[in-house]
């Protein structure tokens, strides 16, 4: 199955189905083997440096892979291989999505297990085909899952309609042609709850830790964002600036 994807893929056909996987590496660098083959192999691939539970809701993926693997000595808050792994495996299991996590060939899958029980383990690095096999494995044996919040294919804020499993979003029933980088933007607000996400939030979770630029780039793109919403700075009806801190969704939402 996984060959006749990958020759479908080379032979310049489009995929007749995909799978949504949400894959959270502090550390993409070392993943982008497996993200490129993920791609490749008619995945749609959501990578994240951290974990973001409303995310998790947004993308309603079908698997989620965490990097538990330790980071470099030199790295800020190295240390805490398993950081966040608890909350993490909790809110999958309570969306009904399973969890492949990769550790590092010096790491004991069965000790690590005591913690997060539920979770699969797959040693890193792998060959591409045994993970895509390990991945595929997993979906094929996912059970059916009973109606829950992660069931809506949309988001809804006022006269603001996502259609998440197509990615579109529409304004007052008219499309809207964001950016990708304006789309996860949005999806950040949505799914904020009201909370105030600083320029350096915005800038870790969707340019990532690589980025080198100034912060003024999320104020550029948020520009960008409001003007396709338009929406006004000076008279916000869904972004809100505050002054000093960052932005946020201009009141609550309506789901």
């Amino acid at each position: 199955m996984q060959a006749e994807r990958l020759t479908a893929q080379m032979e310049g056909m489009l995929c007749s189905l995909t799978n949504r996987v949400m894959v959270i590496s502090p550390m993409p660098d070392r993943v982008q083997s497996l993200l490129a083959s993920l791609s490749t192999g008619c995945f749609d691939v959501f990578a994240l440096h951290s974990l973001n539970k409303g995310m998790l809701t947004a993308l309603q993926p079908e698997l989620l892979i965490y990097d538990a693997m330790p980071l470099p000595i030199h790295t800020v808050g190295a240390g805490h291989t398993l950081r966040g792994g608890e909350e993490l495996l909790s809110a999958a299991q309570a969306a009904g999505v399973p969890v492949l996590m990769l550790v590092d060939s010096g790491s004991s899958a069965a000790q690590q297990e005591d913690v997060l029980s539920g979770a699969e383990y797959l040693l890193w690095p792998a060959e591409p085909e045994e993970a895509l096999e390990r991945i595929n494995r997993i979906l094929r044996e996912r059970p059916a899952q009973p109606s829950s919040g992660l069931s809506s294919d949309e988001l809804v804020f006022k006269d603001i309609r996502v259609h998440l499993r197509k990615m579109k979003v529409e304004r007052g029933g008219v499309s809207v042609n964001l950016t990708k980088t304006e789309y996860d933007l949005l999806l950040h607000f949505l799914n904020s709850d009201g909370t105030v996400l600083t320029r350096e939030t915005l800038l870790d979770n969707i340019w990532g830790m690589n980025y080198f630029g100034g912060s003024n780039i999320v104020d550029v793109h948020i520009k960008s964002l409001r003007k396709k919403l338009k929406d006004s700075a000076v008279s916000p009806k869904y972004i809100v600036t505050v002054r000093g801190a960052g932005y946020r969704l201009a009141d609550d939402m309506l789901r």
